[in-house]
């Protein structure tokens, strides 16, 4: 291989059009989309996985078999890999963020423009080429995709600082006051008809949705180029700390326990060399990069989430009963909902008891 199939400045398309060309077959495109689906499903570093994928596509190249008959399953290959790289000290988690305070007018009106599309959808099913057009109906797709994504950079912060007890009851207060906000639309506003009209118009308040959403990442991306200073400082011990429990927390999903012993350990390894932590260790965020995953709480945590979700579709499914006990009050796309989460829910559960 050249020096670029090493490189981590290739690009991902770059990884997986030479995985689809390696043999002119989809199938190791896919292998290769699913390892790097990591970056995802775990916050791996995608430069550590696209380079595991340029060392492995060698083979692939000269032996002309699949990846998966070489190699094995996507996923348990790279985490095979990324173990190694753990044992080796190498940091392989990425530790920024995923949603910053910028993302939320951003992000927040595209889930609001796809929101007005799905609403579109179901309202013409149910309603045809004309409905009523409600004050909640209308605030609705901008209330749900401002709240998810502020919940979540709320989350993220709150983990970052404080123990899972903290974030959890925080997260929790959060959903309740959604989900009274979203019920008050859906059902508080039903008589406060404001217009009645197509339900294409819908179509326009998404396409809205996407122009603010492209408006506001221009302004911001213009803001970002400015050069803004910021001296170097060196952390104080006990901020250090905090950063290391919240990456730990947020990133590797360590329990608190677990947590409390890596930093016990790092204050009794300074005590006895005399240096602060960040001259022992680097970057808070670095070291705990240096620590594996817990596999099993974080596939216990995604099983409850999708659990919860459970629950928000039969209330979708459901909630018309609450007027009147009559079947036709039964939505049906709530209980294709309900039918969806309840299997993505059983596949979580089943991840996790796989763990082990």
């Amino acid at each position: 291989m050249g020096e670029r199939d090493g490189s981590a400045t290739a690009s991902t398309s770059d990884v997986l059009q030479a995985y689809r060309d390696a043999r002119a077959q989809a199938e190791d495109e896919t292998w290769a989309s699913r390892v790097l689906a990591l970056s995802v499903t775990q916050g791996v570093r995608l430069d550590v996985l696209e380079r595991e994928l340029w060392g492995a596509l060698e083979l692939v190249r000269e032996s002309g078999e699949p990846a998966e008959d070489l190699y094995g399953p996507a996923q348990e290959w790279a985490q095979d890999r990324i173990e190694e790289r753990v044992a080796r000290g190498q940091r392989v988690v990425d530790s920024v963020a995923d949603t910053e305070w910028r993302d939320v007018p951003v992000v927040g009106s595209v889930v609001a423009g796809i929101l007005s599309l799905l609403i579109l959808a179901v309202w013409w099913a149910r309603d045809g080429l004309t409905t009523d057009y409600t004050a909640g109906l209308l605030l609705l797709p901008v209330a749900s995709g401002f709240g998810v994504i502020l919940a979540l950079a709320t989350w993220e912060r709150v983990l970052r600082r404080h123990s899972w007890t903290i974030a959890v009851t925080i997260g929790l207060v959060l959903a309740a006051v959604g989900v009274g906000l979203l019920t008050w639309l859906v059902w508080g506003t039903r008589g406060e008809v404001v217009a009645t009209g197509s339900v294409f118009w819908l179509a326009a308040l998404s396409a809205a949705h996407f122009g603010v959403a492209a408006l506001l990442e221009r302004v911001l991306q213009s803001q970002d180029r400015r050069p803004r200073p910021r001296p170097a400082r060196v952390r104080d011990d006990e901020e250090w700390e905090r950063d290391l429990a919240g990456a730990l927390r947020f990133r590797l999903d360590l329990r608190e326990a677990q947590v409390r012993d890596i930093v016990r350990e790092a204050r009794a390894h300074t005590v006895e060399s005399g240096r602060s932590l960040e001259e022992d260790f680097g970057a808070a965020d670095g070291y705990a990069a240096s620590f594996p995953r817990d596999r099993r709480a974080a596939a216990r945590r995604i099983a409850w989430a999708r659990s919860a979700m459970v629950l928000v579709a039969a209330f979708l499914a459901f909630g018309g009963l609450l007027d009147r006990l009559a079947w036709a009050e039964v939505s049906w796309v709530g209980l294709t909902v309900l039918v969806l989460a309840g299997g993505l829910a059983t596949s979580a559960w089943r991840r996790y008891l796989a763990e082990g």
